[in-house]
């Protein structure tokens, strides 16, 4: 099996396979992009998995699971018996395969990025016992420690707070001090940003009398994901590490996630509640230390896709899964990520910065003014490609790759013949002359061409072997080419996900209004 880590139509074939006790060798393509040529010639397809039995190739997820599933019907399991004895029978009876092709690559796996280590003035010092705790740490304790609630104040609500009082408190509790040196540690951590009063306007202690409100600081902004802290630790300089590493961490914490069944959906509720999930969500914030006015344009595109993917991961483990149009606007432009001290939604990162501020489908305005200081960041012109990269969550986008700066332009090479190579998103039907599309096409129809007529012979540069040469005749036979457009699934592959509610982007409610 040829595969990739966190593609979900892997991880269905290999539970699939696991269910019938069929064992399979996976050569993973993440490890070894190595293999990537070997696959195509053995399956003149781009798209993962590729499954062999033996030397026989058997197809993608889709064909290997139907296959699968008619071994366990009754009348096969009659002549042949269950799968796993059929497996002995016909594969593992039969000699291995000697194609090169098809055996592990003999070279190493592709390093890793390791993190450089953090300062240790990121350390937060703890009164009476001497000791060191990391602001994940703290963070924590306090979360649990501290009874977050909502409290109002003249017809405001203030979410997810903690009176003054109640915060010393639980201070003086968690780290068994007095209320003098409660009030001094907690002075510290206001500074150091562990909390904060909700309206960033008071000083915690000054007057123990005034009431006041404070919550801990990954409450204070819901609408940037990676607010869980203040990012004032060391920033790798190397942004693509950054990002690989992140993606690494949320790998891990959907791989732990994986529903039980052979679906291969990610089960939000056991990611959120994951022993790495906060740890991920700490990690996250040296986003917001990272200077994008030092990228090139290959490194800036190859950071904003991989960015954008995975966020939107993270956003739908936060914040949940919207259900409809309503909610699904909300959900793009409502959300942000910080980076480099900057706000931006998705709809920012794409419209904006990836498709040098065009305007947005259904939309009358660009996103960003001339006034707008993040107009500094769009690059200068759109490739069309980055549509065949970004994957909004749902199931008519593209899979989730990983893109990097040095080879940037093969791999938006790949992917574009890889989603254009599927039935689903470029259908050709020479009888009719007609191409039958996946809706991206519609929606971002001025990154690919200017007019319909101009769009087969803009697409036939996406295709290969006999879907190239059928678009090219149809191409030269001079007549009108019909495009249609398929409807667009939204739906995600994902279960027990919360739905998205924009309220819960805000702080603070206003009930009477």
């Amino acid at each position: 099996m040829f595969a990739i880590d966190g593609c979900p139509h892997c991880v269905r074939a290999k539970t699939n396979l696991r269910d019938r006790n069929i064992p399979y060798v996976e050569i993973n393509l993440t490890k070894h992009p190595d293999k990537r040529s070997d696959m195509l010639s053995l399956s003149d397809s781009l798209t993962v998995p590729q499954i062999f039995f033996n030397e026989k190739h058997i197809g993608g997820a889709i064909e290997t699971i139907a296959l699968l599933e008619l071994w366990d019907t009754d009348e096969e399991q009659a002549v042949h018996g269950s799968p796993h004895e059929r497996y002995e029978k016909e594969i593992k009876s039969v000699p291995d395969p000697k194609d090169p092709r098809l055996q592990p690559s003999t070279q190493p796996p592709a390093k890793e990025p390791v993190a450089p280590p953090r300062y240790k003035a990121d350390k937060v010092k703890i009164p009476k016992i001497d000791e060191d705790q990391s602001i994940l740490d703290i963070t924590v304790r306090l979360s649990k420690a501290i009874p977050q609630s909502n409290l109002s104040h003249f017809a405001k609500v203030y979410k997810n707070a903690i009176s003054q009082q109640a915060l010393l408190d639980a201070i003086m509790q968690e780290f068994e001090l007095e209320e003098g040196s409660a009030i001094e540690f907690g002075q510290y951590l206001q500074k150091r940003h562990v909390f904060d009063h909700v309206s960033s306007d008071h000083a915690f202690g000054k007057n123990m009398k005034k009431k006041l409100f404070f919550r801990l600081q990954l409450f204070q902004k819901p609408d940037v994901l990676n607010s869980f802290r203040v990012w004032d630790d060391r920033v790798d300089p190397d942004c693509m590490a950054i990002v690989a590493r992140l993606n690494k961490s949320m790998k891990d914490i959907e791989d732990r996630a994986l529903d039980s069944t052979s679906s291969g959906a990610v089960n939000l509720k056991c990611a959120e509640s994951d022993d790495d999930y906060m740890k991920f969500q700490e990690e996250v914030c040296e986003l917001q230390s990272v200077d994008m006015s030092k990228m090139d344009v290959n490194t800036k595109t190859a950071f904003i896709i991989n960015i954008y993917n995975l966020m939107i991961k993270y956003a739908q483990i936060k914040h949940g899964v919207p259900t409809n149009n309503l909610q699904r606007a909300k959900f793009f432009s409502n959300i942000r990520v910080n980076i480099g001290g900057e706000d931006y939604s998705f709809q920012e990162l794409e419209n904006g910065i990836l498709r040098a501020n065009a305007t947005p489908p259904y939309s009358l305005t660009k996103i960003f003014a001339q006034s707008d200081y993040r107009i500094r960041h769009v690059l200068e012109k759109v490739d069309c490609r980055i549509h065949f990269a970004l994957n909004c969550g749902a199931r008519s986008c593209p899979p989730v790759k990983k893109f990097s700066s040095a080879d940037l332009e093969e791999e938006l090479r790949i992917v574009a013949l890889a989603f254009c190579e599927q039935d689903d998103n470029v259908k050709l039907d020479e009888e009719r002359n007609e191409i039958l599309l996946n809706t991206i096409f519609k929606w971002y129809k001025p990154d690919f061409l200017s007019s319909d007529s101009e769009f087969p012979s803009t697409i036939v540069q996406f295709l290969r072997g006999e879907r190239k040469l059928i678009l090219k005749r149809m191409i030269s036979g001079g007549k009108k080419i019909k495009l249609k457009y398929n409807s667009y699934d939204w739906s995600s592959n994902v279960v027990e996900s919360k739905t998205f509610d924009a309220s819960a982007l805000k702080p603070d409610a206003y009930p009477f209004r």
